[in-house]
């Protein structure tokens, strides 16, 4: 099974290809901002690399976020319009949980909290006990997430495409759907001022 990861919910741009326990290709650049310019030359570059074709690609593994509204969109757009022709089944999973399962992987413990800054003084964070999550990342601050175990709370600033393509491999797609994570509400206004 050949399966495209996808990360556009940060800093960094990142995709990779994912045989079985090999890694077929990955790029990943801390770019900031420009990402739905990046992330397709991206692809092409993978695909190239590993000598695969988009008929070859047996799932898609996009991070749903959290994140901003446009930056997360980024992938998600791109992993559903490229699925699409070809039926591919996508697979959403939270930076959190990608990283509980990074964390796992080296020896950390089965039984970790792990939080990303989503700024304006807030945190989204999940307490994850061998892998699964015990309840859904939800906003709070760093304190309350503090309060979530007595073990040290982990960053999950970046998520490893790898990590999230070999967690995609076993995983029911019908349990993970690719809907978006979002940091907070969008800030735009309707006329007169009514929120959105």
């Amino acid at each position: 099974m050949i399966i495209l990861g996808l990360d556009t919910t940060g800093p960094d741009c990142s995709a990779c290809l994912i045989r079985g326990e090999d890694s077929l290709a990955y790029k990943t650049e801390r770019i900031g901002r420009g990402h739905a310019e990046r992330l397709a030359p991206m692809v092409a570059d993978v695909l190239a690399e590993a000598g695969v074709t988009p008929s070859d690609i047996d799932r898609v593994a996009v991070c749903t976020g959290p994140g901003s509204f446009t930056g997360l969109r980024v992938a998600l757009s791109f992993a559903k319009g490229f699925a699409l022709p070809r039926r591919t089944p996508v697979l959403g999973f939270d930076a959190l949980h990608i990283m509980a399962h990074q964390l796992i992987a080296e020896g950390r413990g089965a039984d970790v909290t792990v939080f990303r800054d989503v700024k304006r003084g807030e945190v989204f964070a999940a307490r994850f006990k061998d892998g699964v999550p015990i309840a859904l990342p939800q906003a709070m601050t760093l304190d309350q997430a503090q309060a979530l175990s007595s073990d040290p709370l982990h960053p999950a600033e970046t998520a490893d495409v790898r990590v999230m393509a070999r967690m995609a491999m076993d995983a029911n797609p019908e349990g993970y759907v690719a809907e978006p994570l979002y940091s907070r509400g969008p800030d735009a206004k309707l006329p007169g001022g009514v929120t959105l």
